[in-house]
């Protein structure tokens, strides 16, 4: 019974992955590895949904989670100092979400497709909160 509310209460967070908000993911030749890598940015937005329209984009530390595609969290990633992250993976659908301890920095979660022999290229961007 836990493991399914926490499931149903993931559902709106994926949800919204499904919007959009993988248009940033990119598959790459993956060099003998698959999975995703990418950079993680703070920025200035002023668009109505989060983390859009942005400006002054600076590289940015974070946890990014990982669930698989049956909403199970499956590992955290910690990003370097200057926001690249790389995450060796089965191919398969997976999802995002860049952690915040507290109302932002935000950034939305993403939906990612990886195919065998490819490293998808992802880039997160956090909306600072600063209009």
């Amino acid at each position: 019974m836990k493991r399914y509310l926490s499931i149903l209460l993931l559902l709106p967070v994926f949800l919204l992955a499904a919007c959009g908000a993988d248009a940033t993911a990119t598959p790459v030749a993956g060099d003998g590895k698959t999975g995703i890598k990418g950079q993680v940015f703070l920025a200035e937005c002023q668009g109505p949904e989060v983390a859009t329209d942005c400006f002054s984009q600076k590289p940015y530390q974070a946890t990014l989670i990982v669930y698989n595609g049956k909403l199970e969290e499956i590992a955290r990633i910690t990003t370097e100092k200057d926001g690249t992250f790389e995450y060796e993976a089965e191919a398969g659908v997976y999802f995002i979400h860049p952690y915040s301890p507290s109302q932002y920095p935000i950034a939305p979660d993403y939906q990612v497709v990886v195919a065998e022999g490819t490293m998808t290229e992802l880039t997160v961007i956090y909306d600072s909160g600063m209009r």
